[in-house]
């Protein structure tokens, strides 16, 4: 073999080492730590309970209490949905994605509408930016997410 074709199949080597390796580091940030629950519920803006969905940078909370479980999110903790513009809309558990047990929901921050804090660790996820978590808390990932879509003053919240 000569030294031409050794290098070249080094070089193939490498570049397939170097591409997977950016695929798996550029997936940690995917990942997924909420299990799946069936989600499917309609809000109607002009329902008073969703009042303050009609500005934008508003959210509520919706629990089993609208529609039931499937309203309820993981581990009945609820539901955020967030108003980020005229026809945008997002919606995130409000299960918080540090505790590794799972067990603390989120609270929409009264001081600063725009984020939602968890009571138990501190952290702090911004809504506006899909829920990521701000640097100086200790969760890393953000709150899951699921599909929230606008059409003619209802919001279909659903996964």
């Amino acid at each position: 073999m000569n030294k031409r074709a050794k290098h070249s199949k080094l070089r193939n080597f490498l570049l397939i080492s170097l591409v997977s390796l950016l695929i798996t580091g550029c997936n940690k940030g995917e990942k997924n730590i909420i299990p799946d629950v069936p989600t499917d519920f309609v809000i109607d803006l002009n329902d008073p309970r969703f009042i303050d969905l009609n500005a934008i940078g508003n959210s509520v909370i919706v629990g089993s209490s609208y529609w039931g479980s499937v309203s309820a999110g993981y581990n009945n903790h609820g539901i955020i949905v967030y108003r980020a513009g005229q026809d945008e809309f997002y919606a995130f558990d409000r299960t918080c994605t540090f505790e590794e047990q799972l067990n603390e929901a989120v609270n929409i921050d009264s001081l600063r509408t725009l984020t939602a804090k968890c009571p138990n660790c501190g952290s702090v996820y911004v809504l506006p930016s899909l829920a990521y978590p701000e640097k100086d808390g200790p969760a890393v990932y953000p709150l899951k997410q699921y599909y929230a879509e606008y059409s003619s003053n209802t919001v279909w919240v659903h996964n």
